[in-house]
């Protein structure tokens, strides 16, 4: 009887770690996969984007408003600027060059770039930012002196 039970054990346990291993026919016909997509996202209405957009574009309306009512037209602007000497012009342009590429920096990164490459971009151009903004304030200021006190300069 000890004999017995040995090999029934001993034959539960064959039979246990041979389903465990998963002898069944792994190359085999299988059921066959269904795939269900996602339905699409709904979009918003059009009326909701286009309003959007206006609150987006809000603020620069605002501020071309008030250029407009102070007087600053980008005529007056230019010849202000063309009636400093070559080196105050060129700290000018230079430094809102410099904002530009940031801007166009900012573009690539949603566009193309990771956070890594953008952050490398970004520290060389805050440098340069930095530097040309100091001289282009400082041309804005000494500009401002002369204007209000002519004996001060």
């Amino acid at each position: 009887m000890a004999n017995l039970r040995r090999a029934l054990l001993a034959l539960s346990f064959t039979l246990v770690s041979v389903l465990a291993a998963g002898v069944e026919d792994e190359f085999g016909v299988q059921p066959e996969i269904i795939h269900q997509f996602r339905a699409q996202e709904k979009m918003p209405p059009k009326i909701v984007s286009q309003l959007a957009s206006l609150l987006v574009l809000a603020p620069w309306i605002a501020l071309l408003a008030g250029w407009a009512q102070l007087g600053y037209t980008p005529a007056k602007v230019i010849n202000s600027i063309q009636n400093e000497s070559l080196t105050s012009t060129v700290s000018i342009f230079s430094f809102l060059g410099t904002l530009a590429a940031i801007e166009f920096l900012f573009f690539n990164y949603w566009t193309h770039l990771n956070l890594f490459q953008t952050l490398g971009y970004l520290s060389v151009l805050s440098v340069v930012a930095f530097i040309t903004g100091q001289r282009a304030l400082t041309v804005v200021q000494q500009k401002r002196i002369r204007h209000t006190d002519p004996k001060k300069t």
